[in-house]
């Protein structure tokens, strides 16, 4: 039996924890051939219906609290809505980006989304409610727009409102009509939109949490970074093949999808509060973010490392057999001195070009997670759930592992980019905030505190955080 407390059941790993099992029995019972359009297109589109379900959640709620009175709790809850819209807009651009089907595919309309329709009538409930509250004299529209700004609630909940009505137009315009090529005859057949459900509720808990969009805003990037694990494997075996031009397609595909995974992190950043993250924390379990199998293993380290190994070997040629850095470097600089006048050039310079992109989005998306511990664990010594003496440090040192190994590092330096976290001297504002005499250093001392307070069975291993976690890190994926 699962263990549980107050709220519900405390997962029992990442995996339990985020309902990978329900994702993984969704592709297994419905596959399509790996790294394909069909499969690409169709992440995106389920990434999309987890985020509307999430939406869903928010405003229906928000309307509940509009019809209670609770105006608070209900601007709290547009900081979420208009994170999830911005993470809509981001992904509703990828399937023009892609550029997948041709004329005879399957046509998706986002009209067609069960979850679409459910947002529209839950937005239908909210504006009821709130058009109530006008009509009553409760909220005063005109002088809260005319004179009030953010400082004000009513302003802040009018505002967030706005800015995320307009929102939805734009991604409600971009998926109106996409061409997918599938066999499939219609949307919920494409993107399982049953499953979809079963992954957003799986689990929730009691009581009025963000635990349902914490899980979905990790969902999202799983479910994505799926499909960019089997792209750079595919792109690593195409340059095996010395064909340069299907890597390159592979890679340009992985980079846009990295760009939505990338996209999940800023709503957590903005919306969700030490309160609010500590009052789902017990139920995370011994869990951490780097127990992602997909994510962090297999998307940027192990395919990452090959990635840079076959790239490496593509540009030393004939002289593969002694590829040492300076004849990889010598072979980038002729290709990028050449790249105008020789087509293998050409492609060697978009490989290159390519495999920055993707560098520069997986240690974007290291940096932005910091935002969670700092935010909601702080300094001071404060424990994670898996026991880490010091969560914010754990998670720095393993970025600045990550960046100290980079295969890709000498690659960078040729294009002109220079690594600060390895020279403290260029980095005099990071220094400043991590003093002592930073208001930042203070703030991530109180939040310490309050947590270490909060949570005493997690700092001092007792009752099930006196568990370690089972977590192996997995055998290394090979292409």
């Amino acid at each position: 039996m699962p263990v549980r407390n107050e709220r519900g059941v405390i997962a029992e790993s990442y995996y339990d924890l985020q309902g990978l099992r329900v994702l993984d029995a969704a592709r297994e019972s419905h596959p399509v051939v790996a790294a394909s359009p069909e499969s690409t297109l169709r992440a995106v589109f389920q990434a999309i219906e987890i985020a509307l379900l999430n939406l869903s959640d928010v405003i229906k709620r928000a309307a509940r609290d509009i019809e209670q009175d609770l105006l608070g709790s209900a601007t709290v809850k547009m900081f979420w809505v208009r994170g999830l819209h911005r993470v809509l807009v981001r992904l509703s651009m990828a399937p023009g980006q892609l550029a997948l089907a041709d004329d005879t595919a399957l046509v998706l309309r986002i009209k067609d989304s069960p979850a679409f329709q459910e947002y529209i009538e839950a937005l239908k409930e909210f504006d009821h409610n709130v058009l109530s509250q006008i009509s009553t004299g409760k909220l005063d529209v005109i002088s809260t727009l005319a004179d009030r700004s953010l400082e004000d609630m009513a302003c802040n909940f009018l505002h967030l409102t706005r800015i995320s009505n307009h929102e939805s137009t734009i991604w409600e315009s971009n998926l109106a009509s996409v061409r997918a090529p599938s066999t499939t005859s219609s949307y919920e057949e494409f993107v399982l939109s049953e499953s979809m459900r079963d992954t957003v509720y799986e689990r929730v808990l009691k009581g009025d949490t963000f635990f349902t969009q914490f899980r979905g805003l990790h969902q999202i990037p799983e479910i994505l970074g799926h499909e960019v694990a089997d792209r750079l494997e595919e792109s690593i075996r195409s340059l095996r093949r010395a064909q340069l031009h299907v890597a390159a397609d592979h890679l340009r595909c992985a980079n846009i999808l990295m760009e939505g995974v990338l996209a999940a992190v800023p709503p957590m950043a903005d919306s969700l509060t030490t309160t609010d993250y500590h009052q789902i924390r017990e139920n995370l379990g011994l869990t951490s973010g780097s127990h992602s199998v997909t994510l962090r293993y297999h998307v940027s380290l192990h395919l990452y490392e090959q990635l840079w190994e076959e790239l490496a070997s593509c540009l030393a040629g004939s002289q593969a057999d002694v590829a040492s850095e300076g004849v990889v470097l010598q072979a980038a600089r002729q290709a990028e001195q050449q790249r105008f006048s020789d087509l293998q050039a050409w492609m060697a310079h978009l490989l290159i070009d390519h495999c920055l992109q993707l560098r520069t989005l997986i240690f974007q998306w290291r940096e932005q997670h910091l935002h969670m511990p700092r935010n909601n664990l702080g300094g001071e010594s404060t424990k994670s759930l898996t026991g880490s003496p010091d969560a914010v440090e754990a998670v720095k040192r393993m970025r600045n592992a990550a960046r100290a190994k980079d295969p890709m590092l000498p690659l960078a330096r040729l294009r002109g980019v220079v690594n600060g976290h390895l020279d403290s001297s260029a980095t005099p504002l990071s220094a400043y905030l991590e003093s002592k005499s930073s208001l930042d250093n203070q703030l991530l001392q109180a939040t310490g505190g309050i947590t270490k307070r909060r949570f005493k069975n997690v700092q001092e291993r007792l009752e099930y955080f006196a568990e370690r976690s089972d977590f192996v890190p997995p055998p290394r994926r090979r292409a």
